[in-house]
């Protein structure tokens, strides 16, 4: 019998096979359950869910997902999901201290000028023991064109988001670079391929004069992203 996921998320942005569902698998797997051990019984707090993709991608692999925004997504198909509206920037997130196993963010904090709420807020909900998962912009490959989203506001470095997990209280912390191809995480070898097209030149990565069509391995292999983990 098919599961309320298969049936309600269909559409090509909530889909086993598209980008939010694999990346939350490898996040899945290679974070989480290494951490944990088994995800079923474990709370995500995904803060800027927006669409939801990320709820739908965690909660079909066990996890229970509640989403953050400053405003709710209208969208029916996530009426099962608890998503909570917050000002991330001023507000204390509404949970419970103490009360989650891991919260998630991605593409988000660059858009927050109080970062310092953010991150403790993101401390203080998590259970003693539990993980944050922050990914975000690098600047070092994406400061050229890092504006070209007038609503980014911060922008963070390897070393910056790393030092600042840390003077949140947070051990165990990693960030890395991070590039957006699943082959990739599937074979690691295939870095070098992506070292060689990082240098094309920039206007490669577009199809056309409106660089709204991109070809997907140059663009991601030129543009980095930091994802950053750290234990409560």
């Amino acid at each position: 019998m098919a599961s309320y996921l298969e049936t309600h998320y269909t559409r090509d942005e909530y889909s086993v096979t598209a980008y939010p569902q694999r990346l939350c698998d490898h996040i899945v797997d290679h974070y989480i359950q290494p951490h944990f051990g088994n995800v079923v019984d474990k709370e995500i707090l995904d803060v800027g869910s927006g669409k939801g993709n990320h709820l739908v991608a965690f909660a079909r692999r066990g996890l229970t997902a509640y989403g953050l925004d400053k405003l709710k997504e209208g969208i029916e198909a996530l009426c099962q999901f608890d998503i909570r509206e917050c000002d991330l920037e001023r507000d204390a997130f509404p949970f419970e201290s103490d009360s989650l196993d891991i919260v998630f963010s991605k593409s988000v904090i660059e858009h927050v000028e109080n970062a310092d709420n953010f991150l403790s807020e993101t401390n203080r909900v998590l259970k003693p023991g539990g993980l944050a998962i922050l990914m975000c912009p690098d600047w070092g490959t994406q400061g050229h064109m890092y504006w070209d989203d007038y609503t980014h506001v911060k922008p963070w470095t390897r070393k910056g988001l790393q030092n600042a997990l840390k003077i949140h209280g947070y051990d165990n912390v990693e960030s890395k670079l991070f590039r957006q191809l699943p082959l990739l995480w599937k074979f690691p070898m295939l870095e070098k391929v992506a070292d060689v097209l990082a240098l094309a030149p920039e206007s490669w990565k577009w199809k056309d004069k409106e660089e709204s069509d991109f070809r997907e391995w140059i663009r991601f292999s030129k543009e980095k992203m930091l994802l950053a983990t750290a234990v409560k």
